[in-house]
């Protein structure tokens, strides 16, 4: 069961996952001790499945973002499509969805030419791959953690 407490120690988590325990205690109210026993519960029920650092794409030469729709053969006889496209390179995030598609990639590249290499040597050849659809992000408005945009 999570409580109001849980529920401020998350927030402060999802706003700075490397905070201490000690300024979590003091912002909710709880000793130390007691805020590191229900970290350690949260992560034992799974409500916390990790820690992530965000690293800035641009300094690291990968300032295009792409999200890449792909559609797949009907029930593709047994192959496996996503485990074929998880090993994309550049691939940050890959959904099973529904709608006129069956996949969607979100793929980080150096720019355009290392985003039609990815397309035409990883994708484009899977074996189940019908239809490739390409989207090039211009500018990211918002990005947020996982769950950042909800009320806790």
């Amino acid at each position: 069961m999570i409580d109001a407490k849980d529920k401020q120690i998350l927030s402060l988590l999802l706003e700075d996952a490397a905070i201490s325990k000690a300024d979590i205690a003091r912002q909710v109210g709880l000793a130390p001790s007691a805020i590191s026993e229900r970290v350690r519960r949260l992560e034992a029920d799974g409500v916390i499945q990790g820690y992530e650092v965000r690293l800035n794409p641009h300094a690291l030469g990968k300032p295009l973002l792409a999200f890449v729709f792909v559609t797949d053969a009907k029930p593709s006889l047994g192959f496996d499509t996503a485990a074929a496209l998880s090993g994309v390179t550049g691939l940050e995030e890959l959904h099973k969805i529904a709608g006129d598609d069956c996949y969607l990639l979100k793929i980080r590249a150096s720019g355009t030419d290392e985003l039609n290499e990815i397309i035409e040597t990883q994708i484009n050849p899977v074996q189940s791959v019908t239809r490739v659809r390409t989207t090039i992000v211009l500018s990211a408005v918002t990005e947020r953690p996982c769950m950042a945009g909800h009320s806790i």
